[in-house]
């Protein structure tokens, strides 16, 4: 309650400004002139308020909405909104995809209430592609004409706004689509490719890009030398985009694509050697570095004894270096039965786990490989659906920009 009243006060603070701000420098009330307010005031204001509240400000006047669309104020909101980074939660029910935000970094509360924002249509067809700086890239797939249709959307949970994106262009049916991001330009692009199917031909072809910002959504023809299939989720690090894929359908070898995202160059790593390959591995972002995490077995469980990651030294070398973790007695009690898998890896050397679908109680559970220990705490609200799937992403932030401006 103390934060909603803080809210309104600082709503009513800036409405005060607007009508202040809108009169005429040379207007008098009562007998003094009304000067405007300096924009850095509104800034302090203005970046006091939640995400859905500046979505709303944009619709006061064209004076609040040129300065909320500015790229200072937009950087500058998302730039604070990062120092309290959140869990994005999402699930799915019947056609729409939920989203939920809880706190990320939990230390004093075993028990947390996440907050509800808004859903878009979410169909059996429909693949998340990726979650970045606050925003959600997803697909869906359609017909029409009877021929098969790929479109990504773009879609921030925080102020509700989504954007549907120009169709990929492709003759077949099948399609993969990433979410990257470039840090230097500071520029979304997206990366599809696709394949005729998985029983005529796996290898992908039509890899294409379509960078937003730029003022024209159009889809881009780049070049792909290596022939691949893509596995699993991507990683987007400093600028690269990492994904799995198989890179020898006959023997089952699979590699890390490494997509540049500013030069659109692809390159690929070698998995290291005695890693188990057989198991499906996480991509994580381990300061800045890319990593891989397995358990000693298929299924991460309270009956798995160490978790193995693999950090990648040198790419043009291929080499790896090996870390196993041991996990503490107390693991087994603590996970119990759940089937978990790897979120990701937190700012403070904490690997995040979840279950993939719901349970009650719902339970994430936080691993610092450093100092051996483990806890878990409760989510409340995500045990109503019985079925479906629980997508769970890190370091949520919420970001103001418009897409037209994306």
């Amino acid at each position: 309650m103390k934060s909603r009243r803080l809210n309104l006060s600082v709503e009513s603070s800036i409405s005060a400004i607007s009508r202040c701000s809108s009169r005429s420098p040379t207007s008098t009330n009562g007998g003094e002139n009304s000067e405007p307010i300096p924009a850095d005031l509104i800034f302090e204001l203005l970046l006091r308020l939640p995400a859905k509240s500046i979505a709303r400000c944009r619709c006061v006047s064209s004076l609040w909405s040129s300065i909320l669309i500015r790229p200072d104020f937009t950087e500058l909101f998302f730039t604070r909104s990062s120092s309290l980074p959140q869990l994005l939660l999402s699930r799915q029910e019947n056609d729409e995809l939920l989203f939920f935000t809880a706190p990320q970094a939990v230390h004093t509360s075993s028990i947390i209430s996440p907050n509800h924002h808004k859903k878009i249509p979410f169909l059996s067809t429909s693949q998340i592609c990726g979650h970045l700086r606050g925003l959600i890239c997803l697909t869906h797939q359609r017909t029409v004409k009877k021929r098969k249709e790929t479109v990504p959307v773009m879609f921030n949970p925080s102020t509700g706004e989504s954007l549907e994106l120009p169709k990929v262009k492709t003759s077949m049916v099948m399609v993969r689509s990433f979410f990257a991001y470039d840090p230097v330009a500071k520029q979304f692009k997206v990366l599809s490719m696709s394949w005729p199917c998985y029983k005529s031909g796996w290898i992908c072809k039509d890899h294409q890009v379509l960078t937003l910002g730029n003022g024209n959504l159009a889809w881009r023809m780049v070049e792909c030398g290596i022939p691949h299939h893509p596995t699993y989720d991507g990683i987007c690090i400093n600028g690269c985009l990492y994904y799995q894929a198989i890179v020898d359908r006959g023997s089952g070898v699979s590699a890390i694509i490494c997509f540049d995202v500013r030069s659109e160059k692809f390159s690929f790593i070698r998995k290291a050697q005695g890693a188990a390959l057989w198991r499906e591995s996480t991509l994580v972002d381990y300061k800045g570095r890319l990593g891989t995490l397995t358990a000693d077995r298929d299924e991460l469980t309270g009956e798995s004894r160490y978790m193995e990651m693999w950090l990648l030294v040198d790419a043009e070398k291929h080499e790896w270096s090996r870390h196993v973790y041991v996990f503490p007695p107390s693991w087994g009690n603590v996970a119990g039965e759940a089937q978990l898998y790897y979120i990701g890896m937190s700012g403070n050397n904490e690997v995040l786990l979840s279950p993939r679908y719901p349970s009650s109680p719902f339970y994430v559970f936080y691993y610092n490989f450093e100092r051996g220990t483990i806890r878990r705490v409760e989510i409340q609200r995500m045990d109503a659906l019985k079925h479906g799937r629980i997508h769970t992403f890190l370091d949520h932030v919420e970001d103001v920009k418009l897409y037209a401006n994306v």
